[in-house]
């Protein structure tokens, strides 16, 4: 049938293509290209430029994680040995193991569909941690303490009983830590330290910035910096027309 051989050309035609998106990704994180183009990660990169689903970005982001170690994972990606999902499922449980650790147990899930390698894989598996359940109108959370860290909860919340259960008195803090990021008004610095950026000046720079990565295209929220834009070794100050907020990664890949 006509329409099934040209469906098998373009199966071959897209396995082909798998390795050779590895190999063009795995160029873009050596050379963190992605910060260039406004992205502050290769995930973020994936999802934003490259308009992957989160799942799948992350199916690729394991699948070049591993092909750095085992090369080997393109070829049998291209051949359909192995998938991305699966390889993704096992990734999650062997990222810290040996390199033949990684090979050994990718090798159970070879030519096995998605169904079959999570039985396989499951003795490999750690209990699963429910950390957060999304509802409609609210967010469970679970947290873990330490003994000691649970003995100092429960007597601030003892000493607050009249005023507070435990839901009432975790928003509480919450709240109070916030607030000191509303502290903005401030006042130019006497000091002759161009490295020293006052509490309110950062907290100014940050709400100026809508508490993103200022560097163009990137969304960043998490691991905020305040950089110099002329750099102190070349004269810049702690002013804040030389100040701007970015992200760890483009931070760094500034230099």
């Amino acid at each position: 049938m006509k329409l099934h051989k040209e469906l098998l050309v373009l199966r071959e035609n897209e396995n082909k293509l798998t390795s050779e998106i590895l190999d063009k990704l795995q160029l873009m994180e050596k050379y963190r290209a992605y910060l260039k183009l406004g992205y502050s990660s290769l995930f973020d990169y994936l999802v934003r430029g490259l308009n992957y689903s989160e799942s799948m970005a992350y199916q690729r982001q394991s699948c070049l994680r591993l092909s750095g170690e085992l090369p080997e994972i393109k070829e049998k990606l291209d051949n359909g040995q192995l998938t991305h999902s699966n390889i993704s499922l096992a990734y999650k449980l062997i990222k810290d193991q040996t390199v033949e650790k990684k090979r050994e147990v990718l090798k159970t899930i070879e030519n096995k569909s998605f169904r079959e390698a999570k039985k396989i894989l499951a003795p490999v598996a750690p209990p699963v941690k429910i950390k957060k359940l999304v509802y409609q109108d609210k967010v469970v959370l679970k947290m873990e303490l330490t003994h000691s860290e649970h003995e100092k909860l429960n007597k601030l919340k003892a000493l607050g009983a009249h005023r507070y259960d435990l839901e009432s008195l975790f928003m509480k803090l919450v709240d109070k830590e916030l607030k000191q990021y509303e502290k903005v008004d401030y006042k130019p610095s006497l000091s002759n330290n161009p490295r020293y950026i006052s509490v309110k000046l950062r907290n100014s720079l940050l709400k100026k910035a809508n508490y993103k990565c200022q560097h163009l295209g990137c969304q960043e929220t998490y691991f905020l910096q305040i950089d110099h834009i002329q750099a102190v070794k070349s004269g810049g100050r702690a002013d804040p027309g030389n100040l701007q907020v970015l992200c760890s990664g483009h931070n760094r890949d500034k230099g």
